[in-house]
């Protein structure tokens, strides 16, 4: 049968864990239907004016930029192409302050821009397109492999833990090993099985072995043949395993080095893998109906993702939490921010998903995750006490996974899946026969498959404010929802020169911040957080016709309105408001308001799945953006007040995926729908991917800075 009678997360009882290698969101998945992928409307724009996917090649002329590229599979030799670097300092360049704009210019452009579509990788897309998808789950950290599978293996890269030496950012395993508790310790403590699954080729992708209880375990313990052991063939341990119905309560799964996806080696080996796995589940429906596998990566590999990372306030002067940021801040940077505290991670996005008959369907869960989510999934379902290592900040801004699941509803049926027998012998022949990938001289911004997915719903509810007070603009983040939020805040007329303020804010909690302005200025804000959450607040400090005008947006989840509430107590004249839809059909409203009254607008926003996208102003014409280049506010050029709203009213109901993003609605920066528009062509120099596939275990000290240039 497809379904069955209602279940609990008690009938889960195996959970398999198959963390992979070094490939990014957008790098792999950006092009399937209904994720936040290449045609998100509400990226981060650059100092350049151009949304994120225009990633500029050189910092002197910010007009110089270059867009993600297909790397074709079948006419290239794609599977093998080479990674780019991926170190901490690196990767905090690229994140700069939350800029995400330096992914050409902190390191060599090129390779690193590619993705993927769905004739590259066919398994994966139709895996993604069964199952619940992610596409909020980021590495736990900025950097490389180890310390995002510390979190995984653990919950913390050290720093958090305690760890005598602070936060571990490179791939060093000392001798002595760790001496924080594991997850196999901690599970070993609470009666729960455990197993990890590897062969004598583990890539040293067992965070396990980095451990000096497990460095030093007798080989006849059951620590070490738990946790060390190697199989003959990973795949056959595991399979019989399964059809035995032998299965641990917790399994972690590595994958040999040729077969774990990091560049150079074969996604599509990786594709084999992953479907070995999974045919050993759905050979066995008694064991599948109570298995739960979770696929995840554990950094992008510094392939390119479009999306804004949340991270803590860095340092306390820009920005606020309501959680403390203890074990989150690295004090500890090298070169260029040398002495500069910069946060561990979040890091980049990655995908991930869930294969179980409680999250079979064409899903998508966008709550924010990491490594750490894994553990406190492990949390939920074993009535394990709350894993210490986990910061304050990194377990109140992730969630626990459970959103992903639907036990009332199980099925137990299969996505037509993709024979993937012959996939590593056509991936070699390819990397053999073929030609290098190269960068097209003429750039074209790629369009994401069209169509939605079934959103999950999500502990999400906030209301955010922003109002000209004396002194400055004041900013109002009230949570009232179960799940915590990170925001950042950019000032949109010297985005350059002005540091974004990050904000992090836990469920149930608010917080108020006052931002300096000149008097009879204008002001330009964008606060932006995950999953098209955008709030952008416009207008001048004094001296306009709206001055005093109070203009609220409120969300009631009971009637799937949006609320515009406007009061004009202290105005000396009437106004009109212009209420503009900017996505989803709605004809243009208005609030007529005489001075000294109040008045309010409900608007239902159920016929795009509750997805809302206003403008709401006084003045000239508030959805203009004005003419000129560079950065801009998205609408109110010149406008005396205007502020746009975008994001999901949260019902605790599943719904749809954005309707806008999915019919490929013009976003908030982009230019390529003007007529006449074209995009830049890429020079020849930047053509020629020049990076090779670097070793898993270089550190800072053994890279060679001369042919790198400046210090990474």
């Amino acid at each position: 049968l497809a379904s069955a009678a209602a279940q609990s997360i008690d009938s889960l009882e195996h959970v398999v864990i198959f963390m992979q290698e070094n490939r990014a969101f957008d790098h792999y998945i950006g092009m399937l239907k209904g994720v936040r992928g290449f045609n998100d409307r509400a990226s981060v724009p650059l100092t350049s004016g151009h949304s994120a996917f225009h990633q500029p090649t050189n910092t002197s002329d910010l007009s110089q930029y270059m867009l993600p590229f297909r790397a074709e599979v079948n006419r290239t030799a794609a599977m093998c192409m080479p990674a780019p670097e991926m170190y901490y300092p690196t990767d905090i360049k690229i994140f700069n302050e939350g800029r995400m704009d330096a992914w050409n210019t902190a390191r060599d452009g090129g390779v690193g821009m590619s993705y993927f579509e769905r004739d590259d990788l066919p398994y994966y897309f139709e895996l993604y397109s069964g199952f619940a998808t992610f596409d909020q789950y980021y590495q736990s950290t900025f950097t490389c492999t180890c310390p995002n599978r510390l979190h995984l293996f653990t919950g913390s890269n050290g720093l958090s833990a305690g760890w005598k030496d602070g936060a571990i950012l490179d791939n060093t395993e000392p001798t002595p090993g760790f001496d924080w508790e594991t997850m196999g310790e901690t599970l070993d403590k609470a009666g729960v099985t455990w197993q990890v699954f590897q062969e004598e080729d583990n890539f040293d992708d067992n965070g396990f072995a980095w451990f000096d209880t497990f460095m030093t375990a007798d080989k006849d313990s059951d620590l070490y043949k738990k946790g060390m052991q190697r199989y003959p063939s990973a795949l056959e341990a595991f399979d019989e395993a399964v059809k035995g119905d032998a299965l641990p309560q917790v399994s972690w799964v590595i994958a040999p080095a040729s077969f774990s996806e990091h560049a150079t080696n074969h996604p599509c080996a990786g594709e084999f893998w992953t479907s070995t796995l999974l045919q050993s589940l759905k050979d066995t429906p008694e064991v599948y109906k109570k298995t739960t596998f979770i696929l995840n990566y554990d950094e992008g590999g510094q392939f390119y993702d479009h999306a804004w990372t949340p991270t803590p306030p860095m340092p306390d002067t820009e920005g606020k939490s309501t959680v403390t940021v203890d074990g989150e801040v690295n004090e500890d940077v090298l070169l260029p921010y040398e002495g500069i505290p910069q946060p561990i991670g979040l890091g980049f996005r990655v995908p991930g998903l869930i294969v179980s008959p409680w999250t079979r369907g064409d899903i998508v869960v966008s709550e924010i995750y990491d490594h750490t989510s894994t553990i406190q999934f492990l949390e939920k379902k074993f009535n394990l006490e709350p894993n210490p290592n986990i910061s304050p900040w990194r377990r109140a801004m992730t969630g626990d996974m459970m959103a992903a699941f639907n036990f009332a509803n199980p099925d137990y049926s299969w996505p037509d899946l993709p024979d993937t027998s012959n996939y590593v012998k056509e991936g070699d022949v390819e990397c053999a026969t073929l030609p290098d990938v190269v960068v097209p001289t003429e750039q074209a911004m790629p369009t994401q498959e069209p169509g939605t997915k079934i959103y999950r719903s999500i502990p999400y509810e906030t209301t955010v404010k922003g109002s000209v007070v004396d002194g400055g603009f004041e900013l109002s983040i009230d949570n009232t929802g179960a799940g915590g939020l990170p925001f950042v805040l950019f000032d949109l007329l010297d985005m350059a020169g002005v540091a974004p303020r990050n904000y992090a804010v836990e469920g149930g909690k608010s917080l108020t911040d006052t931002i300096p302005l000149p008097e009879g200025e204008r002001y330009a804000f964008l606060l932006h957080s995950v999953n098209g959450y955008v709030r952008e607040f416009t207008g001048v400090t004094k001296g306009g016709n709206a001055d005093g005008l109070d203009l609220t947006f409120e969300l009631n989840a009971d009637s799937n309105k949006v609320v515009v509430k406007a009061d004009a107590s202290n105005l000396a004249n009437d106004v009109v408001i212009d209420i503009f839809d900017n996505a989803y059909g709605m004809e243009k409203q208005q609030i007529s308001l005489k001075k000294g009254s109040a008045d309010q607008l409900e608007i239902d926003v159920s016929a795009s799945s509750n997805w809302y996208d206003f403008t709401v102003g006084v003045g000239d014409d508030v959805t203009d953006r004005g003419e000129g280049s560079g950065l801009r506010p998205s609408m109110g050029a010149s406008a005396d007040v205007a502020r746009r709203y975008m994001g999901r009213l949260e019902n605790g109901k599943d719904g749809t995926s954005d309707p806008a993003m999915a019919a490929g609605v013009r976003s908030m920066w982009e230019d390529e729908k003007v007529k006449g528009f074209k995009h830049v062509d890429v020079p020849e120099h930047l053509r020629t991917v020049r990076r090779g596939a670097y070793g898993k275990h270089e550190t800072k000290d053994s890279l060679n800075y001369d042919e790198f240039g400046e210090e990474l």
